[in-house]
């Protein structure tokens, strides 16, 4: 085997063991934990975050996000640190960060200077949206990691199909 090649496998080995997948996945459920609990006290706070992107969003769908998107990230950050319905949750947080990464990125190509709204409202703080879209990038290569990777043996999930 070519040198370039067992490099790739032992990449790929890695990757695929059950300690980075439960890194990725512990990293990326307190992330979305985190971001969940700030955002649930001011679901005002999030709209009016929402609305600073000046997207062309119908007013029932800012309100309806600021009030179930906080529970949502909660639930998907408890359920990837419990490692239980990963592959769902590992998918479900991946395509909400592409969404957050789409919204950024159209904010920090408009020059838009508004707080990101990632962790709650920040009252009148400004965030640098080309940094915050540099992370979610980085939670969108660990949401893919754990969507893609075997389901590591530290998880409920991997209790379960014991059982069977």
């Amino acid at each position: 085997m070519k040198k370039g090649q067992s490099e790739y496998s032992a990449v790929r080995g890695l990757l695929r063991g059950s300690y980075a997948t439960l890194v990725s996945r512990l990293v990326l459920g307190g992330v979305f934990l985190v971001a969940g609990v700030t955002k649930i006290p001011d679901p005002g706070g999030l709209a009016a975050s929402i609305r600073a992107y000046e997207l062309p969003l119908p007013e029932w769908f800012v309100s309806l996000s600021a009030h179930a998107l906080p529970y949502l990230e909660v639930m998907l950050g408890l359920y990837l640190l419990a490692g239980l319905f990963t592959k769902v949750s590992a998918w479900a947080t991946t395509g909400l960060t592409l969404l957050f990464l789409l919204a950024l990125l159209q904010g920090a190509f408009r020059g838009l200077e508004i707080s990101c709204g990632c962790f709650g409202s920040s009252a009148g703080e400004t965030s640098n949206l080309w940094l915050a879209a540099a992370r979610d990038v980085g939670l969108l290569l660990l949401g893919l990691h754990v969507a893609l990777a075997p389901v590591g043996r530290f998880s409920v999930d991997a209790l379960l199909r014991r059982d069977r």
